[in-house]
């Protein structure tokens, strides 16, 4: 392996990094790109760099690569508890189940997520918020009929809805009510690249979100398929209630 080969699969690693990286903007992640793609020894160069940084290649199209930590040590890996500081069991249980709730707003079906030929689904703050809402309720409905996984995120659940919905008065996004809740998970996902706004004006409430590929991926392969499963079929629930 020479020099010139290592430093070129870092360079692509490197890449795939950024939270809205993208070969198409980026002619020299485009070539790496299609390096990797077509010539099996660079692969492999690439492969073991990512493995010795304790990084999964999760996938690769010509929409890039996406990585994840390849476990909980890792030091790429993001815990709950570096989103927001001093939460309790009940607020981390709670930011688990929204963004999982978030999800299911993009991706309401596993169909969804594994057909990567549909368009999925924008969404507004307050669109995703009611929809969090309905699977909480949904998911406690759940927990009285000794449902295991629902019981399990109660802590999370009965959190959001013993919160207001909105608090008017509110001029940043905080854990005291389940809009705020809402609004700091998608201000993380936004800057980690896993959702995007549509347009550039700010319009509150009504500012609209997508999931980008990554976050597809991600919900793919690395989501607990139960707890996505029973967060799935709250939010279809709640759709038809």
């Amino acid at each position: 392996m020479s020099n010139s080969e290592s430093r070129d699969a870092a360079a692509l690693l490197y890449k795939a990094m950024g939270a809205y990286a993208s070969p198409g903007s980026d002619v020299e992640y485009r070539h790496l790109l299609a390096r990797y793609r077509a010539d099996s020894a660079f692969s492999e160069v690439v492969n073991g760099i990512a493995a010795g940084m304790e990084l999964a290649i999760l996938d690769v199209s010509e929409r890039g690569l996406v990585i994840a930590p390849s476990g909980k040590k890792s030091r790429f890996s993001i815990k709950i508890g570096d989103l927001r500081l001093n939460m309790g069991e009940r607020e981390k249980v709670a930011m688990v189940l929204v963004h999982m709730a978030i999800g299911t707003v993009f991706y309401p079906t596993t169909d969804h997520l594994e057909d990567e030929g549909r368009t999925p689904f924008p969404s507004s703050l307050t669109d995703i918020r009611e929809k969090v809402v309905g699977i909480a309720n949904q998911l406690r409905v759940a927990a009285e009929g000794d449902s295991y996984p629902a019981e399990e995120l109660r802590p999370g659940w009965s959190l959001l809805l013993d919160l207001q919905e909105v608090m008017p008065d509110a001029s940043r996004a905080s854990m005291s009510s389940v809009h705020g809740i809402v609004k700091v998970c998608l201000m993380r996902m936004l800057t980690y690249g896993l959702v995007r706004k549509e347009g550039r004006e700010e319009i509150g409430d009504k500012t609209v979100f997508t999931p980008t590929h990554q976050l597809r991926i991600q919900l793919r392969e690395l989501t607990l398929p139960n707890l996505y499963r029973v967060t799935a079929e709250s939010a279809a629930e709640a759709n038809q209630g």
